[in-house]
């Protein structure tokens, strides 16, 4: 990832710096920001600022991929800086806060939405690496994201790209322009648009090799395939519901005879349990369907040198179209909000009954049928976010100033298909109206009248809005040895809102498999700000900050931050911060419930008694030139987050030693139990089915004690002439995480750092301890390529690090999976995952991932840029991970590895200036 940070650098233009509301010439700040410029941002080749700040090595454990289109948040993306959540990473849009996307992620964080921001009229991205409460209020916890659009523009460009992969699929289209007229200096206004649409094209699982493979055995994993052994159980329970429709005996689950209701080829039959073989992921896909449409457009009117006003005006839109596996008559437990006291309908399976013209065994039969007839699970978002600011600029009495008021509204469509309503269908087979296709593929008998009531179009609309006024001035207020001492003073009121109804018939327990969440909230937040920076000397520069909000909801809280500078030499500068920072618990978290899946249904449910988090955070880092044209930059950080808000964790609720599977009281647990567990955490139930297996976990969002992460990043630069050849750039940045702990508040404490966990926050996807990038740039007049090399360490395959036998000394619990796996016999996890012989799969390790990306540009002309670009010009591949296929029934890594899973792709776009 191409960046500039500034080190050591002077110019006499006063500029106002990510993490502070005082102008300065030097933007090397106490503080460690990160800025890329626009022509930073082109050189990467990337057309999304998703893909773009997803790519910083900064962004950790909980980022969104919007390649992870089957999750709460369908349809959008985020980044996670120090991987402490994306509702704890604040970005900002001109300094100003932007609203929250409709959904929340796991239905339980709010947050912004990527892909609201229109990457061609960006000037620069500024991330401050640090804990930012004093200077920008709630949730800069991790850090903050300022995008910085453009202030002014004259002239018109045009442009467009194309791209696809290398097996020509996934392509992508964009066009975009801008246009503006009027000089500041002359015509005292200026006014300006741009404007940029872009659709990008899916791509099936079933196009990528082993990831839309069911049939693992060939990596020495499992066959997941629907009607073949179920991984782990015995040959008599079979994988999953079947679009061939599976039906076995009522009273003993596993008793008497299994056969299919639909059938198939001999060839497609499975040797072992006799059903029809199918592969459930020839309808999922690694990359959804977007299409993108962003306006913006700004005016200045310059009243006088020392007063301006000025309006911004946005319209960004970005529709998905997810496609998902088949849809299911039978998935474990569903939320029942109407009674909080029991809040899980755990359905009985569903029956085929001995009367269905479709019966041939003449008595009751369980069903598993996933119906094609239905087509996949598949989900459409049509997101339209509102942006409109206006304010006054100018001086006075030697006070710098900033008048504004804005308004920004979200608006979502979400649409659900595909989704079985559990009582409609069972209803619709118990009078005959509900028939099934002869073959697979064939037509419906059922009258379509009927197929839409068991399987109707599901649509909520969330909302949520922010509007505020704000006021900041800063001046000088005397000269000191080092420069001019500043001071910054302001203040905020702040109305939000956030709706987000629940999906229809999910609040009656009456979807099959689709997940539940609902919140609203409205608040008000008014604040005051005052800042300080004394340059005491030529080498030493202190400044701090104090911040107070008072919430409608949560009270009152004071955040500080203190930080120092010493510059000894122009070639040497040691730097470092202290900041206090808070997170109001947001509306999912307080009212708000979620109910979600991996092998089981995790419920967690909203609590009007949450706390807001705090948290403490430190760096210390080292500036050095040790050489004209070289810069290093050494940080250390730390943050400590107490009173974490957290949602239910399976990992926690369900006991080492607890049944899992099969139980029928010998193994600990009756069948059917929903009383609370004795020993876990208050208000957590564990729920079994018929069979005596796990169907859901129940808990509430809860502070558990702290999260205690740190690391160290590294930057570095070097530029060199090559004479008349040209020059040379280059830059390396990496991250390391050396530890990241959540203690829970019965003081259990948990090591995720370089482990797929913790699932409640990352979706599986892991916390890796290093991701690093390189990139070399050379150019010589019309000419310009950079290569960049992308690198994300090793994630071992286990929930956290320490995870402990079960007691017996035979089994090993995952509480994430409630899967029981066989123990190598030393009392101790250290893998999560094991091979069809039982042995640790990989080392338990998945590896560690490197791409390398190409960019191009050609100017032939005046005016005129030709530019190419490979992602992944490699072709490496994702790689298998099983842990995934576990929780989520994944083959591959979408938040680190979606680029091996896309592949190599091609861009080659132009642009004219006129």
């Amino acid at each position: 990832m191409l960046a500039t940070s500034g080190v050591i650098a002077q110019d006499s233009q006063r500029v106002e710096v990510t993490g502070s509301r005082i102008k300065r010439t030097d933007s090397e700040t106490a503080s460690p920001v990160q800025i890329m410029t626009r022509e930073d941002i082109e050189r990467t080749g990337k057309t999304s600022i998703q893909d773009v700040l997803r790519g910083l090595t900064s962004d950790g454990v909980g980022s969104i991929p919007t390649s992870f289109s089957n999750g709460f948040a369908s349809g959008s993306a985020a980044v996670s800086l120090r991987g402490l959540g994306v509702n704890s990473t604040l970005v900002l849009v001109n300094g100003r806060r932007m609203t929250t996307y409709g959904l929340a992620d796991d239905g339980t964080r709010n947050f912004v939405d990527l892909n609201s921001i229109p990457l061609e009229a960006i000037d620069r991205i500024e991330v401050l690496k640090d804990g930012a409460s004093a200077i920008y209020g709630a949730d800069a916890v991790g850090g903050v994201v300022n995008i910085i659009l453009r202030r002014n523009y004259t002239g018109a460009s045009i442009g467009a790209s194309y791209g696809q992969t290398g097996k020509s699929d996934g392509q992508e289209t964009r066009a975009f322009g801008s246009f503006g007229f009027g000089n500041l200096d002359t015509d005292k206004f200026n006014i300006f648009a741009t404007i940029e649409a872009s659709k990008q094209k899916n791509i099936w699982s079933k196009d990528r090799g082993f990831i839309g493979e069911s049939d693992l055995r060939s990596l020495n994993y499992y066959d997941t395939t629907n009607g073949a052994p179920r991984p782990y159980f015995s040959l008599a329970t079979p994988t999953g519901n079947s679009p061939y429709g599976v039906t076995r005996d009522v009273p003993v689950p596993g008793a008497g005879p299994r056969a299919n209701v639909i059938p198939c080829d001999a060839s497609l039959i499975d040797p072992d349990t006799g059903l029809c073989r199918y592969n459930p992921l020839v309808e999922q896909e690694i990359q959804p369907q977007i299409e993108r449409f962003n306006l913006f457009t700004r005016g200045t009117l310059q009243f006088s040198p020392t007063l301006s006003a000025y309006l911004e005006l946005g319209y960004f839109n970005t529709k998905t179209k997810a496609n998902g596996t088949l849809g299911a008559n039978n998935d474990g437990g569903v939320f029942n909000p109407g009674d909080l006291t029991n809040p899980l309908i755990v359905h009985d399976p569903m029956i085929l009954p001995a009367g269905h013209p479709d019966n041939t065994f003449g008595v009751d039969r369980v069903l598993l049928y996933r119906p094609q007839e239905l087509g996949g699970r598949d989900q459409t978002t049509d997101n339209e976010v509102i942006r409109l600011v206006q304010g006054l600029q100018g001086s006075a009495f030697n006070w710098d100033y900033d008048i504004g008021a804005a308004y920004i509204r979200s608006k979502l469509k979400n649409q659900n298909f595909g989704f079985i309503r559990y009582d409609v269908m069972q209803a619709a087979l118990n009078n005959g109206t509900f028939r099934f296709p002869t073959s697979l593929g064939g037509p419906s008998p059922t009258d379509p009248a009927v197929m839409a009531a068991i399987s109707p179009t599901l649509e909520n609309n969330p909302v949520s809005t922010v509007k505020s006024i704000d006021v900041k001035a800063s001046r000088e207020l005397a000269t000191l040895a080092g420069g001019p001492l500043g001071l910054a003073l302001g203040g905020e009121v702040r109305w939000e809102s956030a709706n987000s109804p629940p999906v229809p018939f999910t609040e009656t327990g009456d979807i099959v498999g689709l997940g539940f969440s609902a919140f609203s909230q409205k608040r008000r937040v008014v604040a005051v700000f005052g800042e300080l920076n004394a340059p005491v000397t030529r080498w030493l520069e202190l400044n701090g900050a104090v911040r107070h909000d008072k919430y409608s909801d949560f009270g009152g809280t004071t955040n500080p931050k203190v930080g120092f500078k010493v510059k000894p030499i122009d070639q040497f500068a040691v730097r470092g911060t202290y900041a206090e920072a808070f997170r109001a618990p947001g509306p999912a978290e307080t009212g708000g419930s979620s109910f979600g899946f991996t092998t089981f249904g995790i419920l967690s449910q909203g609590n009007p008694n949450i706390k807001p988090e705090t948290a403490k955070s430190y760096t210390l880092g080292v500036i050095v030139e040790p050489i004209p044209s070289t810069s290093v930059t050494v940080d250390y950080w730390r943050v400590e987050r107490k009173n974490e808000i957290v949602q239910a964790d399976p990992n926690q609720i369900i006991p080492a030693g607890q049944c899992v599977n099969a139980c029928d009281g010998t193994g600990g647990r009756p069948n059917l139990i929903s009383q609370q567990v004795n020993g876990a955490l208050p208000g957590t139930f564990i729920y079994y089915d018929a069979t005596g297996t796990i169907a859901t976990v129940t808990g509430f969002t809860r502070n558990a004690a702290k999260t205690d992460t740190d690391g160290v990043d590294l930057e570095a630069r070097h530029r060199m002439s090559l004479g008349e050849i040209g020059r040379l750039s280059a830059q390396l940045n990496w991250t390391h995480v050396n530890k990241y702990k959540r203690t829970d508040a019965d003081g259990n404490t948990f090591e995720y750092q370089g482990t797929h966990g913790p699932l409640v926050q990352s979706a599986g996807g892991g916390a890796p301890k290093d991701r690093a990038t390189f990139s070399l740039t050379w150019d010589r007049g019309p000419f310009a390529v950079t290569g960049a090399v992308n690198y994300v360490g090793p994630i071992k395959m286990i929930d956290h690090v320490g995870e402990v036998s079960d007691t017996d000394g035979t089994t090993v619990h995952n509480g994430n999976t409630g899967i029981d796996y066989p123990d190598n016999g030393s009392g101790q996890l250290n893998c999560g995952v094991f091979t069809t012989s039982g042995a640790i799969y990989n080392g338990c390790k998945l590896p560690s991932f490197t791409t390398f990306d190409l960019f191009a540009k050609w100017t032939p002309i005046k005016n005129l840029d030709i530019n190419f670009s490979v992602q992944n010009l490699f072709d490496k591949k994702a790689p298998f991970d099983p842990y995934l296929v576990l929780t989520y029934g994944i083959n591959y890594n979408q938040t680190w590895h979606q680029q091996g899973a896309v592949g190599r792709f091609f861009t080659v776009g132009a642009k004219y200036t006129f």
